[in-house]
C-alpha cells in the first residue's frame, strides 16, 4: 500500500497490478522455451539444454523477456554473450 501511495504521489495515477504465473517459464529448467529456441536459431546460435540448466533465474528470465514477439529484440545476442553462450 505504502508503494502505491507513493506512485500515486508522483504519477497521479495507480500502479497496474501485474499477475504473476504460478508456474513461470524461467523456473522450469527442463527444457528451453520455444520463443528462445527461435531466437538462438535466427542468430544462428547454439543454446543446449545443459546451457539453459546452468544458466540462473535471473538470466533465464532476461533471455525469455528478450525473446518475445513483442519486444525489440536486438538485446539477445548481447545478453547470450554476457552470459557466456555467445561469441
Amino acid at each position: 500500500q505504502h508503494l502505491q501511495a507513493l506512485v500515486v504521489q508522483h504519477t497521479g495515477m495507480p500502479a497496474k497490478e501485474l499477475e504473476i504465473p504460478t508456474n513461470p517459464p524461467w523456473m522450469d529448467r527442463g527444457q528451453v522455451p520455444e520463443q528462445v529456441c527461435q531466437q538462438v536459431t535466427a542468430h544462428h546460435l547454439v543454446l543446449t539444454l545443459q546451457d539453459w540448466q546452468r544458466l540462473t533465474i535471473a538470466q533465464r528470465f532476461a533471455l525469455i523477456k528478450l525473446s518475445r514477439p513483442s519486444h525489440e529484440n536486438r538485446n539477445f545476442v548481447p545478453a547470450m554473450k554476457e552470459f557466456g553462450l555467445a561469441s
